[in-house]
């Protein structure tokens, strides 16, 4: 990340730290002293796990009732807890609360009510923002109380791909904290191999590197420059305001951070009203939909930066015409709904609602599916406000160009007609 040159402020926020520091020396051992050890939080790795809940209806394997279509969920699972028996998912009890399953999961049948995707990128987000470092990391690498900085999960492979891509597009500042031995010891044995496929791929599409932290020692803590900017000018803005109004400034920083995290939410949510307006969120059959939270952040990076698009390796099914009976196994098996089978046997994939799953092309029994490159631009929704803005610039400019050519055809005219004043006068004194 490229250091911001410091200015006068910044001198004025150190002078301010160092004499809180001297003003009050003791302050976190008193506070320490002061706490009701009964009351006093102390570190316990159940806080930060959960175990996951499916929804069968999602389930590729339900909807085919082919074991062939989808084992990711069960092949990831460290402890072989996860079954699929006909129309039912079942998660057993003794779960390890990894997170692994929900990660791999490309229609996002299994899930957690604290560590959903968007739930998850707003917690990094909101870390990242206000830190110069966030650090994820998982319990048993921690093993203590997390520091603000501080993202702890059950294991870092619970963050799936998409959402290690939405998060490097996004934050240059992010890596995971995890000591030599951490992963070669640890039960969750499928976890090490997952996390790196997932980051590694992330790190291709975002043209992006994560940091990666073995030593405790090495972490810092601070503030980012503008959360510490943010507080100060609040703190000297609102003095005279705070003993009226009881107004806390140290809190500037956290609603700024806050703010920028809701934008982010509306701005995705605006962003699948769009999409649905473009291409209908219901199929043919009036089936509703599904855009996974994953690929909704996804796209919502590329809207961001629609340059990473051709470094983005995705595919979706296409259809051979010639081949297909028009069983109806496909649409039948896409449980996000992005293949649609019309009444007259048209097939037609909606890209951005497309896991890449696969599902279709394996249930397909005549080869009439079969899997190729994605066009990624598909994914970036145009914005229609953003597009009018543009459009309504460039006619102003269009405008302004087209009276700065007038303007100099009427210069040149007076030109003209001055130089044959100069002309006609020259001749008048030689006569």
């Amino acid at each position: 990340m490229a250091e911001k040159k410091r200015d006068f402020l910044d001198d004025l926020i150190d002078i301010q730290s160092d004499f809180q520091a001297l003003q009050n020396p003791f302050g976190d051992i008193a506070d320490s002293l002061a706490t009701d050890p009964s009351q006093r939080k102390v570190f316990n790795p159940a806080d930060y796990k959960e175990k996951p809940f499916a929804n069968s209806n999602r389930c590729l394997r339900t909807a085919s009732g082919r074991e062939d279509v989808c084992s990711r969920c069960i092949d990831v699972c460290p402890v072989d807890a996860i079954t699929i028996h006909k129309q039912s998912v079942i998660i057993g009890e003794d779960c390890r609360k990894c997170g692994l399953c929900a990660a791999a999961c490309p229609t996002e049948t299994i899930s957690t009510r604290r560590h959903m995707p968007r739930q998850v990128y707003d917690q990094i987000a909101r870390v990242a923002s206000a830190y110069e470092q966030c650090y994820v990391t998982c319990t048993r690498a921690l093993k203590r109380l997390p520091k603000g900085n501080e993202v702890v999960l059950g294991c870092v492979g619970a963050i799936s791909r998409d959402l290690w891509f939405s998060l490097m597009a996004d934050y240059d500042n992010i890596s995971v904290y995890l000591p030599v031995g951490i992963c070669d010891r640890c039960k969750t044995t499928t976890g090490e191999e997952f996390y790196c496929d997932a980051i590694g791929t992330a790190e291709e599409w975002a043209q992006a590197g994560l940091g990666l932290v073995a030593d405790e020692s090495e972490m810092t803590h601070e503030y980012t420059r503008e959360y510490k900017r943010s507080q100060f000018m609040s703190s000297a803005v609102t003095s005279a305001e705070r003993l009226l109004t009881r107004t806390n400034p140290a809190l500037a920083g956290a609603k700024a951070v806050a703010n920028k995290i809701s934008a982010h939410a509306t701005r995705l949510d605006q962003l699948q009203r769009t999409l649905e307006g473009a291409v209908g969120a219901k199929t043919s059959s009036n089936r509703q939909r599904m855009l996974t939270q994953n690929r909704k952040l996804v796209m919502g990076a590329l809207q961001h930066d629609e340059g990473l698009a051709k470094f983005i390796d995705l595919k979706v099914p296409v259809c051979d015409a010639s081949k297909c009976t028009m069983c109806g196994e496909c649409a039948k098996v896409c449980t996000t709904r992005a293949l649609d089978l019309d009444v007259h046997g048209h097939i037609t994939i909606q890209s951005s609602y497309c896991v890449s799953c696969e599902a279709c092309a394996k249930v397909c029994e005549d080869g009439a599916l079969a899997m190729e490159p994605m066009d990624v631009r598909e994914l970036i929704v145009p914005d229609k406000a953003a597009e009018e803005v543009r459009r309504k610039k460039a006619q102003a400019k269009a405008e302004a160009q087209k009276y700065i050519e007038q303007g100099k055809k009427q210069l040149n005219r007076a030109a003209d007609a001055l130089e044959s004043l100069s002309g006609d006068d020259a001749s008048a004194k030689k006569k």
